[in-house]
């Protein structure tokens, strides 16, 4: 769910929730967050609303963390990761996303789990794998995450093209007649 959907209250991210499904055609929702959101997950599941929990490197909460860093180095962090999987799963969440944790946190927390885990950035012993659809597709440029392998570089291509339309319209030479109604 967006920022601020599901932060502010209980009620709120009920109704947010309920307008991402009956509105917005969503099957599910996902929030990112361990304990401090379980009161939220609890009562969407309680009206039937599926949830997906999310933890470790949680992009809504980056500047909070100091950035786009590796989370739960520590053991006392793993502990703590650990004991919030388990609790989503207990809330009722039906899968659960791991992100930007160490490999061997990954399968661990899959291994004791029931439900299935997703991770991105969380190794290889994760149940399924994602990745963003910019990052698989090369459409940016700048600081690229460790986990993320690039499939194309469509950034690359849509630069040139662009570049080229500018070109073509700046020198005249686009529209021509015959391109025209």
């Amino acid at each position: 769910m967006p920022f601020l959907s599901y932060q502010v209250s209980v009620e709120l991210a009920v109704l947010n929730a309920g307008r991402l499904i009956k509105e917005g055609g969503a099957d599910a929702v996902k929030l990112e967050g361990g304990e401090r959101v379980v009161p939220a997950i609890a009562r969407m599941i309680e009206i039937g609303i599926p949830v997906m929990g999310h933890l470790g490197l949680t992009p809504q909460s980056v500047l909070a963390f100091g950035g786009y860093k590796v989370q739960a180095r520590g053991e006392g962090d793993q502990e703590r990761l650990m004991r919030e999987a388990r609790l989503l799963e207990q809330t009722g969440c039906f899968s659960l996303v791991l992100e930007g944790i160490p490999a061997r946190l990954g399968t661990a927390v899959s291994r004791a789990l029931a439900i299935p885990t997703i991770g991105i950035g969380a190794g290889p012993g994760c149940d399924g794998q994602v990745l963003v659809s910019n990052d698989l597709l090369g459409l940016f440029q700048g600081h690229r995450p460790k986990f993320v392998r690039r499939y194309a570089s469509l950034g690359d291509t849509m630069r040139d093209a662009f570049g080229r339309f500018v070109s073509d319209v700046k020198s005249r030479s686009f529209p021509t007649e015959e391109e025209s109604y």
